[in-house]
């Protein structure tokens, strides 16, 4: 039921993009075993946000560095846990830091960095710079580590210093809850962290360290994300209508992202109905950052782009960027409405 990403380097701290390609796995477990949608809201998950993150931060572009949780402290984080509950309730997760990098319908990869993530934000990075930041409402599905929106939130903390109180609502989502509390969670918070620090310390902010998660810093977090009128909501369990009656309650998005969610062929369609569904209606866009094939395991961008088609004829389907310097092809697909585009 599980396979790997098979690296070639000890990877157990997230210390470069995983990059890798899968290698054959059994067939993926019935819809119906998969994790149930659930609706988190930030106040549920800032009550288990751990009260000392160690991270390490990362160079996107010249302009675009982004701190992430490491691997090791979510470890620690775990075997802590454990042994404060004594029954090892929490221990299932640990697989995503062990030799087996996706086990299908458990864990899903989240705890680690993927190539086509990056590359996303490198996309999205280019947007800016051409028409400048916009206040959106954005999804991100099958986030994990969540790098685009980690971008689009420090980018729109920086635009609102001189905006007054914009709406902007992100929406983080993942198979896994834990990975939600132990990295997603955690990394929005450096994030803010690293901007407030910059915007207020002569000094520079540290590449690596360990941020205290005082009630202070907790407090002045929340103040300042309501003063800004940012909101953050988070949503675990597998793709599907379920999922996509959760996260379309009242206006489309207008900006849905996923990297490296395409890779399976047993889950893509539902992801393809998601993605749909959360901008249908609306005039936004969705962005899928996909390697070209993922060999073994039968998922590619061709087929996505053919999938979407048959599900929605007045989808706008466009391929926005390519790297091809090395190895299996990456694309960006766009998707958007073709009434959207007129």
């Amino acid at each position: 039921m599980a396979f790997r990403f098979n690296f070639a380097a000890d990877d157990s701290d997230d210390d470069s993009m995983s990059n890798a390609l899968p290698v054959p796995s059994s067939q993926d477990l019935p819809a119906e075993v998969r994790a149930p949608a659930r609706y988190h809201t930030l106040q549920q998950l800032m009550a288990r946000i751990p009260r000392n993150i160690s991270y390490a931060t990362i160079s996107i572009t010249p302009t675009v560095s982004i701190p992430r949780r490491e691997l090791y402290d979510v470890r620690m984080q775990l075997m802590d846990e454990d042994e404060l509950s004594g029954n090892g309730s929490e221990r299932g997760i640990i697989v995503g830091l062990g030799e087996e990098d996706i086990r299908t319908s458990l864990y899903e990869g989240g705890l680690k960095s993927w190539e086509c993530s990056v590359d996303l934000v490198r996309h999205l990075a280019s947007l800016y710079e051409q028409t400048g930041p916009e206040s959106k409402k954005v999804l991100e599905l099958g986030c994990g580590t969540s790098l685009p929106s980690l971008f689009l939130f420090q980018t729109t903390l920086s635009a609102t210093k001189t905006v007054k109180h914009p709406f902007t609502h992100f929406t983080l989502a993942d198979y896994n809850f834990e990975v939600l509390r132990l990295v997603t969670l955690p990394n929005i918070i450096l994030s803010w962290a690293m901007l407030n620090h910059l915007s207020s310390s002569p000094e520079p902010w540290e590449s690596e360290g360990d941020l205290d998660v005082t009630e202070a810093l907790t407090a002045a977090f929340l103040s300042d994300l309501s003063s800004r009128g940012i909101t953050l909501d988070f949503v675990s369990g597998g793709w599907g209508a379920e999922m996509a009656q959760l996260l379309k309650p009242t206006s489309p998005y207008d900006l849905a992202l996923g990297s490296e969610t395409i890779y399976s062929p047993s889950t893509t369609p539902l992801f393809a109905d998601v993605l749909l569904e959360v901008l249908k209606g609306g005039e936004g866009s969705g962005l899928v950052a996909a390697k070209q094939i993922y060999f073994g395991v039968g998922g590619s961008v061709t087929d996505f782009v053919e999938l979407v088609r048959s599900k929605d004829s007045n989808a706008q389907i466009r391929v926005v960027r390519e790297e091809k310097e090395a190895g299996v092809g990456r694309s960006i697909v766009e998707i958007s409405n073709k009434s959207s585009q007129s």
